[in-house]
């Protein structure tokens, strides 16, 4: 473990993601944090100009993989105080968006937005499942969805605070605010247990750490597990709710279409990079598992052996390639009651057909390729085979 003392803009410096994993808390910053962390923000127009950064809390992350230059990190703690600054730093660059587009455009990239990514690579900040749609949105340049929701509720009260403010001393906090706050971030290893430390920073008899606790609880054996449903989906990284059948429709004897899947994997073969499907994870990241299709994958067996050779032979008769599993392992994972079949996928040296089409993953979706698209990626893609 590392720890320095970091201001906002050292912290979200360069193109970074920090993400809120599944045990944090949903925002909920109280009134007395919100009005002090306002009222410091506001004092920063009449502080000189080299005046030391005001000390805000410990903030405690994780190394988390990333792709293309852009690095991730997994908030264990402090993401209330995080979201707090940086919803008061949102309502002062929508203030500014007006008055002073300039200033408005480098808050943005300082502290909101990586230049030329997409999501979920696009923000600085994920936050936590139940605020991320309302925070991006805001974030986005756009209203938020809700405007009783508690992020909605701390921007409005720190735009109350900027409205006597003119242009010019708007102009000065958006380029003060980012160095005029700081964090002591406690840096962690891939290769740190976070478990221990986000006990230590958690009061034992506060419910929201209960839930947290436990919610942590379910991941603490498979850290890898939690790191990846924690980041989301990505160009690496796909959720499926469902993997070849499904009791959770009604439809209890009928097989469920496992195209999707399929594709999915075939997409991640014809990429540069492989990845990682996570089988019984839904797409914002609930654990589901998939101990409900035993049965119907085979009912003489009923377990995770008969459903994985279902899998397994599903895949060799959809997919082109010679031997899909010299590419394709299939893993068990125990995430409390529920089995979750993870899938790594290493790229293949040939283009991989499912029914005579050809998927990629583009970003965070898979995507079919057509004529001279098809064409030209084959060409790129597999020109050393050629």
């Amino acid at each position: 473990m590392r720890a320095k003392e970091q201001t906002l803009g050292e912290l979200l410096a360069g193109r970074i993601v920090h993400v809120t994993p599944s045990f944090q808390r949903p925002y909920g910053g109280t009134e007395d944090a919100v009005a002090a962390t306002v009222a410091a923000a506001v004092a920063v127009s009449a502080a000189p100009e080299d005046a030391p950064p005001e000390l805000l809390g410990g903030l405690v992350t994780r190394e988390l993989s990333g792709r293309d230059g852009i690095r991730k990190a997994l908030l264990v703690d402090g993401n209330q105080r995080l979201a707090t600054l940086l919803l008061i730093l949102l309502a002062l660059r929508d203030r500014l968006r007006g008055i002073d587009p300039d200033a408005a455009a480098r808050l943005d990239e300082a502290c909101f937005l990586n230049p030329d990514a997409s999501a979920p690579f696009r923000f600085k900040y994920l936050a936590a499942k139940a605020d991320r749609a309302a925070f991006e949105a805001a974030a986005a340049g756009g209203p938020f969805p809700d405007p009783a929701h508690p992020m909605a509720r701390a921007a409005a009260r720190a735009a109350a605070a900027f409205a006597p403010f003119g242009a010019a001393e708007l102009s000065v906090l958006a380029k003060r605010l980012p160095s005029a706050f700081s964090f002591v971030v406690f840096s962690l290893s891939p290769d740190d247990d976070p478990y221990p430390v986000f006990k230590l920073f958690n009061a034992r008899d506060d419910r929201a750490t209960r839930i947290g606790r436990d919610v942590y609880g379910r991941f603490a054996s498979d850290p890898e597990l939690m790191d990846l449903v924690a980041g989301g989906e990505s160009q690496e990284v796909e959720f499926k709710a469902h993997g070849i059948v499904t009791a959770r429709e009604g439809k209890k004897d009928a097989p469920r279409d496992v195209a999707t899947l399929v594709r999915a994997i075939a997409a991640m073969l014809n990429g540069p990079t492989g990845g990682t499907i996570l089988v019984g994870v839904a797409d914002d990241g609930d654990i589901c598992g998939v101990e409900d299709e035993y049965a119907l994958a085979d009912r003489g067996k009923s377990n995770w052996d008969g459903w994985q050779l279902r899998l397994a032979n599903t895949l060799r008769s959809r997919l082109s390639a010679r031997n899909a599993f010299l590419h394709c392992t299939i893993e068990r994972r125990r995430v409390g009651p529920h089995d979750v079949c993870l899938i790594r996928v290493t790229p293949s040296d040939e283009p991989v057909y499912v029914d005579k089409r050809l998927f990629v993953r583009t970003f965070n979706q898979t995507s079919e390729l057509l004529g001279p698209d098809l064409v030209d990626y084959v060409a790129r893609r597999f020109h050393s085979q050629a």
